[in-house]
């Protein structure tokens, strides 16, 4: 159980925010969501899922040099200034399989083997996406009940909710998607909650994620339609409204089935009128902008994933002072509460931390030629 005083403000953020479970997100364009969500959220919109943001390439570039970089940073763990023996679950390269899980584990908490770069990319993920992470502990110390096997649960295998004890102190229960408390069974399973910096882009990045979409779409239907064709009319004869849907309806189907020829009368005239330069031109430029926004909102910098701001040609900046940049305004972000959660006592031993660590990323690379010396 977690305690109410140990809630941070993250938590507080995605508790005031409902839950988006699967059979939630799983929408579709059909006219009947569109009219229920409609009428939820006053607009024809519909939640912003994960799969609806990751088909953003600004968003998936951001998540994958986020969540990828974070990854594979070995975590240290430290007593003091001196460095202390990291966690079995932190070095332990058999996927994390404890003793605790039984077979209904498996199934009802989709649990696999993980190795620890995939258990911390998933983890990231859920940060980037959702603002909170859940692991169990799968197998426990017999001395102090701590963890020596941990798994990332799959953010839609579970849930929570506020619930109070005995004496009324609230705290709060996490459960499986049936609503069965995770610590139940016959060899109960560590809960170790993880919450994020955020409540998650799925959340607060909605308009975002779907101006970047609707510019996608738009500029898929530009490179599939380059020009737009006008019917022109050359007679003074009056056609109906249906008349005219008729012969719009026919044209089109003409040009899909006669790889784009058609044959008019002298009573129609086709006319294409090709988009002009400026509006690729403004187009691209949406695109960078949004692209740029989608940075934003991961905190990722632009440049890093291919999107130019105003006044970058005029920057310059060192591979090692860009990368301690992203780390300070960046990773770091994502990388601090996982640590600092990590590193609790109930994780890890009174007076040990544990923290990430990004030498790798800040070490220059050592001159391939050697040192330049006189002949």
């Amino acid at each position: 159980m977690i305690g109410f005083g140990g809630f941070t403000r993250a938590a507080r953020m995605a508790a005031a925010l409902p839950r988006l479970q699967p059979q939630v997100q799983a929408w579709t364009s059909s006219t009947l969501d569109a009219v229920v969500w409609a009428d939820i959220l006053g607009a024809d919109v519909h939640p912003v899922s994960r799969a609806d943001a990751m088909a953003i390439p600004g968003v998936a570039r951001s998540r994958h040099l986020t969540a990828g970089t974070v990854a594979g940073l070995p975590l240290r763990f430290h007593r003091g200034a001196d460095e202390a023996t990291a966690p079995a679950w932190a070095a332990a390269s058999d996927g994390q399989w404890g003793d605790r899980i039984t077979a209904h584990d498996v199934d009802r908490l989709g649990l696999e083997p993980q190795s620890l770069w995939q258990r911390m990319i998933d983890t990231v993920d859920d940060h980037i996406f959702y603002g909170e992470s859940l692991w169990v502990g799968t197998q426990l110390s017999e001395t102090d009940g701590r963890p020596l096997r941990m798994l990332r649960v799959p953010w839609d295998f579970w849930q929570r909710q506020l619930i109070e004890n005995d004496q009324g102190a609230p705290y709060w229960e996490f459960t499986d998607r049936a609503g069965m408390p995770i610590e139940d069974g016959p060899r109960p399973l560590l809960v170790v909650y993880i919450p994020g910096p955020h409540e998650g882009i799925c959340n607060f990045a909605q308009r975002t994620i779907r101006t970047a979409g609707n510019l996608e779409r738009n500029a898929a239907d530009i490179a599939l339609r380059p020009f737009r064709l006008e019917l022109h009319q050359t007679t003074d004869i009056t056609l109906t409204p249906g008349e005219v849907t008729d012969f719009i309806t026919t044209a089109r189907q003409a040009l899909s089935d006669n790889n784009g020829i058609l044959f008019t009368n002298s009573a129609i005239e086709t006319k294409d009128h090709a988009l002009s330069d400026g509006t690729g031109d403004l187009l691209s430029s949406a695109r960078n902008a949004s692209a740029v926004d989608c940075a934003r909102v991961v905190s990722i910098p632009a440049n890093l994933i291919d999107a130019t701001t105003p006044g970058a040609s005029l920057e310059y900046a060192t591979l090692t002072g860009r990368n301690q940049q992203w780390i300070d305004y960046g990773l770091s972000l994502y990388m601090d509460p996982i640590t600092a959660r990590l590193g609790m006592d109930d994780v890890c031993p009174v007076g040990i931390r544990c923290d990430f660590d990004t030498d790798q990323l800040v070490t220059p690379m050592p001159d391939p030629t050697g040192a330049v010396t006189d002949d």
